[in-house]
């Protein structure tokens, strides 16, 4: 590579091509600037298996208490020194603002109903969900995977664990998907924020006052102090908020692009069949890895560390790029290649470390059943993706819109 190339290279997460197809960027971050100082913002850029996951799972350096999801009006203000704390008067965003150990006892207040043991129970529940979803779908002989399929079901779902009661599981969906988008002065953005947040807080409400279904997660929250005071229904409702968008947005993205992706490789999927259901687990991992929407999430140095061979200081700022990581030929053999039985020794999509995916379980056990039913219910499909939508976005890329065609019923 020449010298001129290497110093024309720039990497911004804000700029329209790391928004819209930045594989290419993430490709040559990793093998030519790994890692990347971005003078403007004072932060390191980590594109590397490695040097991603070392720094997901260092709680010791790391701190999230400016939020996990950096806007690049937080960037332009550089600081050195000790991160600030957490705020919890009014907490603003359990999930994203807190570190261990109150993180931790916040998460374990919540997490029954997310175990592996208690969503391995509600298998039967979601096939039925599904086959009842695609029932009403496949005779129409043309639909979204995203929007008519995977969203009911993922929101559906979620919030069934929740507790929630939505009129509308679809407009939900659609709302989620217009809040995780850019801008986010983007019309109709305020009138989705408002639908989700009220419908979260009339909940949290009702369950203050011993109404509407059971929910082991608002429950708790209600009831347990995690951070030496009762919480407020406001901020309960937006810590739901985390769980809600994290349960809706990302799983349909996921099994829309397998679905896509098998489509792309008949070789591949006539495999997948010819092996279900035992094919289905290993398929939909590489789809995780393959299509995860997650682009990157950031941390800041709460003191002196090395991480991928260089100094940060206490106060900046490091992002981690997981979209870049899960395409590390350090880490998979041909990482640019669909691979549905590939057998691969660590994952990112889910993040790893104190901060992880509190919806792992209930993600893959949803996305394995969608796939199944689905290959089951049609022998041929055809998918379009030049009628789908690819938004743009700084923090989760992916399908939210993605025709397919019912060309054989099976």
């Amino acid at each position: 590579m020449s010298a001129l190339t290497l110093s024309a290279f720039r990497y911004d997460p804000f700029s329209d091509e790391a928004m819209h197809n930045p594989q290419p960027l993430y490709r040559e971050l990793r093998e030519s600037h790994s890692p990347y100082y971005i003078a403007e913002y004072d932060t390191w850029v980590f594109s590397r298996f490695e040097d991603v996951w070392n720094g997901y799972m260092d709680r010791d350096h790391f701190s999230e208490a400016e939020g996990m999801l950096f806007t690049r009006e937080q960037l332009l203000v550089h600081h050195r020194g000790s991160p600030p704390e957490p705020v919890l008067e009014p907490v603003k965003n359990m999930f994203l603002f807190l570190d261990p150990p109150v993180h931790t006892a916040h998460r374990q207040a919540t997490a029954a109903p997310f175990l592996k043991g208690s969503i391995a129970k509600r298998e039967a529940e979601i096939t039925a969900l599904v086959r009842e979803r695609l029932a009403l779908l496949l005779p129409r002989g043309e639909f979204d995977l995203n929007a008519d399929f995977a969203s009911h079901v993922a929101v559906t779902m979620v919030c069934r664990v929740l507790g929630l009661e939505p009129d509308d599981p679809e407009a939900l969906a659609r709302a989620v998907n217009l809040t995780v988008g850019v801008p986010s002065d983007a019309p109709g953005v305020a009138e989705a924020r408002a639908l989700i947040y009220s419908l979260l807080l009339e909940t949290v409400s009702r369950r203050r006052a011993g109404k509407g279904p059971e929910s082991p997660v608002i429950d708790a929250l209600l009831h347990r102090d995690t951070i030496g005071r009762p919480l407020r229904d406001e901020e309960i409702a937006t810590d739901l908020n985390g769980i809600l968008v994290g349960g809706t947005e990302t799983l349909p993205k996921i099994v829309a692009g397998c679905l896509l992706e098998l489509a792309r490789r008949p070789d591949q999927l006539a495999e997948v069949r010819a092996g279900m259901p035992a094919s289905v687990a290993p398929a939909f991992e590489e789809s995780l890895r393959f299509c995860a929407p997650a682009q990157w999430f950031g941390r800041t140095a709460k003191k002196p560390v090395m991480l991928g061979g260089v100094d940060l200081q206490p106060g900046q700022r490091a992002i981690l790029i997981i979209a870049s990581a899960n395409r590390d030929h350090r880490e998979f053999a041909q990482p640019d290649e669909f691979q549905w039985n590939r057998k691969a020794r660590r994952l990112l999509s889910f993040g790893v470390g104190p901060h992880f995916c509190i919806g792992i379980h209930l993600a893959r056990l949803e996305g394995q059943v969608m796939l199944r039913e689905f290959l089951s219910a049609v022998k041929r499909y055809t998918v379009h993706p030049e009628r789908g939508h690819w938004p743009v976005s700084q923090f989760q890329i992916g399908w939210t819109s993605l025709p397919v065609t019912i060309d054989e019923l099976a």
